[in-house]
């Protein structure tokens, strides 16, 4: 991506994620025209993609920006409340506004295998019975994770419920997580791990989807459909 499509936006450039995406795009040459901390707001000039990777307290600056300015949004704030969701909600419905729970290829990758076991197995008389086991450093707040809720999920919408086991949390440890689904039968289990050690794994997810929204028409997308349609637009080239 040596030439960006758009020009980006972000909000919580001073965090740990926010830093991981300004080092991405100083990597790959993608034009920051907006940033936000608590510093304030820096407009240097204007981006058709906004990401919020701030805290859920920026959200009504981060609507209004987006509202003025008519910028695509990807808000990668992990716990949305009702009230925010419909927030969002109803913001998709003059931009394209991208809910980000994880933004990582990887999640995706374990996503669908999550979702391609539950149809192997669906004929079986023994279905397996999953359980998420999460892992962040101390610093999480979020108990469980949103990466972790959503495997969950993926296998409820698509398994029986005496199939659907616990999900735990565990803080300790280094940066940045670690996911792993358990798929237990009698007699034996299949374990998929999803490790994420460096953030830049979320940085490059995020200009995927930046990449993605930019010129599209509003409506409100998971991370999970732009990464599908990517590998589908990639199948028919």
């Amino acid at each position: 991506m040596s030439e960006a499509r758009f020009t980006l936006g972000v909000v919580g450039s001073t965090g740990r994620l926010g830093t991981a995406i300004m080092a991405e795009c100083r990597h790959r040459n993608v034009p920051v025209g907006v940033t936000a901390s608590r510093a304030g707001w820096r407009l240097d000039e204007p981006a058709n993609v906004l990401v919020d990777a701030s805290s859920a307290g920026a959200l009504a600056d981060t609507v209004d920006h987006c509202q003025r300015h008519q910028a695509a949004l990807v808000y990668a704030v992990s716990t949305i409340s009702p009230a925010a969701h419909d927030r969002l909600w109803r913001l998709s419905e003059l931009v394209p506004v991208l809910l980000a729970d994880n933004l990582s290829f990887g999640h995706w990758l374990q996503t669908a295998l999550v979702r391609t076991i539950a149809t192997l197995t669906a004929p079986f008389e023994n279905q397996p019975r999953m359980s998420v086991f999460e892992r962040h450093p101390v610093t999480k707040a979020d108990r469980p994770s949103a990466s972790a809720r959503s495997l969950a999920a993926a296998w409820a919408g698509a398994s029986p419920p005496n199939c659907h086991g616990e999900v735990a949390s565990f803080r300790a440890g280094q940066p940045v997580s670690d996911h792993v689904v358990t798929f237990d039968l009698p007699g034996e289990s299949v374990s998929v791990h999803h490790g994420v050690s460096d953030l830049r794994a979320a940085a490059m997810g995020l200009l995927v989807a930046a990449a993605h929204l930019a010129g599209r028409s509003p409506g409100l997308l998971l991370m999970d459909e732009v990464y599908s349609a990517v590998a589908a637009e990639g199948a028919r080239r």
